[in-house]
């Protein structure tokens, strides 16, 4: 009950800035028991009741410090419809039934859980990544000298150029301190990375990572490699 008003909070503060923008819940799960697939059981059993009430739903898998996890991802077009479910679900027998028998089994494996609202697309959909199977994600956060809107028309002019190579880019934000999130997409590894290389070698690119390392906005957090999970 704890990780889910610790969700619930840190979602209000994330949506203040987009409400009509796509957003996504995401809970990161160790192996149970060193068997991914005792996770996906338990995931595909929570999808069918989740999705019935009008949520999709994706897995994917990333690095969490060091460590593999899975992540059951919830998106929804916008808030409204973000909280229309949620009020569904908790009067949903289905979904109670579920979280009294099966939740104990999966919270002793919860990772993390958190939320991010998309800040670039106001017409994308849950179905965002249709397609794409691997994402590169960088975070980042405004410098000392900086400030979020700074680092923020920074980011607007990455990804501008990225898309400009092709690469699919959302990008989201997390959390009261303002942790940006940029997602670069792919059908695959191979399609991802040469795109990227292409990206990085570019007169564009160059400049624009010139001028970013003489006029810091920002400074980075972390990235990941992540991967979708192909049986979900």
């Amino acid at each position: 009950e704890l990780m889910f008003k610790k969700l619930l909070v840190g979602l209000s503060i994330v949506l203040s800035s987009a409400a009509s923008a796509e957003i996504f819940e995401a809970w990161d799960f160790s192996a149970i028991e060193g068997d991914a697939q005792q996770n996906i059981a338990l995931f595909d059993s929570a999808k069918v009741i989740q999705e019935k009430a009008g949520a999709h739903v994706e897995y994917w898998q990333h690095d969490v410090d060091g460590e593999n996890v899975i992540a059951y991802v919830i998106r929804f077009k916008d808030l409204a419809s973000w909280a229309k479910w949620k009020d569904n679900m908790s009067a949903n027998e289905d979904w109670l039934n579920w979280s009294s028998k099966e939740w104990p089994k999966a919270r002793p494996h919860l990772v993390a859980s958190y939320a991010m609202n998309n800040l670039l697309n106001p017409e994308a959909d849950v179905d965002l990544t249709e397609g794409m199977n691997v994402m590169y994600m960088s975070a980042w956060e405004a410098s000392d000298d900086s400030n979020n809107m700074k680092l923020f028309a920074s980011i607007q002019n990455s990804v501008k150029i990225s898309e400009d190579f092709g690469i699919s880019s959302q990008v989201y934000v997390n959390g009261p301190s303002g942790i940006f999130y940029i997602f670069n997409m792919g059908e695959s590894f191979v399609d991802l990375t040469s795109k990227l290389e292409k990206r990085n070698t570019s007169k564009e690119w160059q400049e624009y990572w010139s001028n970013a390392q003489t006029q810091r906005a920002g400074q980075f957090v972390r990235q990941a490699w992540i991967t979708r999970v192909a049986n979900n």
